[in-house]
């Protein structure tokens, strides 16, 4: 659907037309009406329209001066001018700016109007259909284009028997001009592709291409070298050059400002390896296929910066000698709900393991026990499943490959952990209200009222209720809403039941009072939270 405009100090020909068009059947959306060109131009910055019916002498800015302003921003704007004027002078700027017609307002019938808006949207959808098709074909051929460097590249990394002479014949083949004495390799990974998916709603594949382009614009100032797509979140970067040592040194100053850029501009982090020179096929193997197989060699190097590709030497200790005492005080922090308290021991917990640069594959394998082990103590004390299942919380674990994402994805795991141990934990010392705080958390899916509470108990309802909010601090009602809306969060991640399905299966006779509820006390409807949490 087309959006379109009305702008003109004249209020009876605002309404007139906005009442009288039946923008609807030409499938236009009237986004609003404006009584000058300042007016509307501020008031369209969020969405700018396709079409423009305006005035010309209005205060403030007139039309004219406006249209000029929408042009720059959109080039394929239509307009049409609604004017008492009868002069050469300004039908000649109306044409200058595009200007679909010049209409007289004595003249003006809503028919002619209508004819013309209809026009004007059959142009507009012919030109986005062409734009459309144009895009689709340069995106067909800049994928054909990607996927033969990519097999060029493998063939390189694969193909055993290749002299150079015949690898820069397949590369001219292919239309890639590698011709140099030398070549200075690099590997660039993106920073956390899984988290980056799920928050950007983006794939793989466009990521990468935008990283591409970004690299090749900041390359290509200083350098001439070709970018190559190796895997879902890797590229191979091959910089020509006659002199390695002086093509290094500018390396070191334009890959971190394409690092920047690529931050800046499409808000993604990667990480870049710098391997030694290469001068054939045979050395540019030997380099690159450690550098991009081996993946516990870059585990410890910080994220969105330039390396040196370099052999990690790992310790041989045994992790496990401090296995005991980390488990204590995160366990105690975690019962205690000290949040700064978990924040230094986790960080505590990270220096240690780079001090010591422990494998990798056994970093991931302690952690796995450590939140196995806590996941078990929430279910017991919690009578509720754990937020992610073993298989998933060895998937998870295992997909991360710094360092620096394991201790920000625990840390964000454990706080988690802490806030749900926090509302749902058990303090009074009072037997009937542990009683009735356990009688919740096991019965989350049934209605449950003060009254029935009291009578489970044995206690009269207005003691009971009295005891409740002085051993609690909250009332009765609050503490099973809290609880539920805990379930309800959990459902939501880790079902495929709908809104109204989960508020009957916790006993909510009103979907709308559970939605209203929910983003009283959550700050989000259920609908937003479960986009919001991917």
């Amino acid at each position: 659907m087309l959006t379109a405009i009305l702008v003109d100090d004249d209020y009876p020909v605002l309404r007139y037309l906005s009442e009288n068009v039946a923008w609807a059947e030409l499938d236009i959306e009237l986004m609003g009406c404006y009584s000058n060109g300042l007016e509307a131009w501020e008031g369209s910055q969020r969405r700018w329209p396709d079409i423009v019916i305006t005035d010309i002498g209005m205060p403030k800015m007139d039309g004219l001066e406006m249209l000029e302003k929408f042009s720059t921003v959109n080039p394929q704007l239509r307009s049409v001018i609604l004017s008492c004027h009868n002069e050469f002078a300004y039908a000649q700027q109306a044409m200058k700016l595009k200007a679909s017609d010049y209409i007289l307002k004595e003249s003006l019938n809503v028919e002619q109007l209508q004819q013309l808006l209809g026009h004007i949207s059959a142009d507009l959808s012919k030109e986005r259909k062409q734009t459309a098709e144009a895009l689709r074909y340069m995106q067909i051929e800049a994928m054909n284009r990607s996927a033969l460097k990519e097999n060029f590249l493998k063939d390189t990394l694969f193909h055993l028997s290749w002299t150079k002479e015949a690898w820069l014949k397949q590369a001219k083949l292919n239309g890639l001009m590698l011709d140099a004495k030398h070549y200075v390799p690099l590997v660039v990974s993106v920073d956390r592709m899984s988290d980056m998916i799920r928050t950007r709603q983006m794939n793989d594949h466009t990521m990468v291409f935008a990283v591409e382009n970004v690299l090749q614009e900041v390359l290509d100032a200083m350098h001439r070298s070709v970018i190559f797509r190796y895997s879902q979140h890797e590229l191979v970067i091959l910089v020509c050059c006659d002199d390695p040592t002086k093509e290094q040194q500018l390396l070191y100053y334009s890959i971190p400002k394409a690092i920047q850029a690529i931050k800046h501009y499409v808000k993604i982090s990667v990480t870049c390896l710098l391997g030694r020179q290469g001068d054939t096929p045979e050395e540019l193997r030997r380099i690159l296929l450690p550098m991009l197989n081996d993946g516990s060699q870059r585990f410890y190097l910080r994220e969105n910066e330039l390396h040196r590709f370099e052999k990690t030497v790992f310790s041989t200790e045994d992790m496990y000698g401090e296995y005991a005492a980390f488990f204590s005080k995160i366990n105690d922090s975690l019962a205690l709900n000290l949040q700064e308290q978990l924040k230094n021991i986790i960080d505590e917990w990270a220096r240690w393991v780079e001090d010591h640069r422990f494998h990798p594959a056994n970093v991931k394998e302690w952690v796995l026990q450590l939140l196995m082990e806590l996941q078990m103590k929430t279910m017991v004390t919690l009578r509720t499943q754990p937020d992610l299942s073993e298989d998933k919380l060895y998937d998870v674990v295992n997909s991360i490959h710094s360092m620096e994402h394991l201790k920000s994805w625990i840390m964000e795991y454990l706080l988690k952990l802490s806030r749900k141990l926090s509302i749902l934990s058990i303090r009074s010392k009072r037997t009937e209200v542990i009683r009735a705080q356990q009688y919740v958390i096991q019965h989350v899916t049934e209605k449950l009222t003060l009254e029935d509470m009291a009578a489970y108990l044995n206690l009269n309802s207005s003691y009971f209720s009295r005891l409740f909010k002085r051993e609690t601090n909250q009332n009765f009602i609050e503490y099973v809403n809290m609880v539920k809306l805990q379930k309800a969060k959990q459902l939501l991640e880790q079902s495929n039941k709908t809104i109204e399905e989960i508020s009957d299966h916790l006993g909510y006779a009103n979907k709308s009072y559970f939605i209203k509820l929910f983003k009283r006390e959550i700050g989000m409807t259920p609908s937003e939270y479960t986009s919001w949490n991917g």
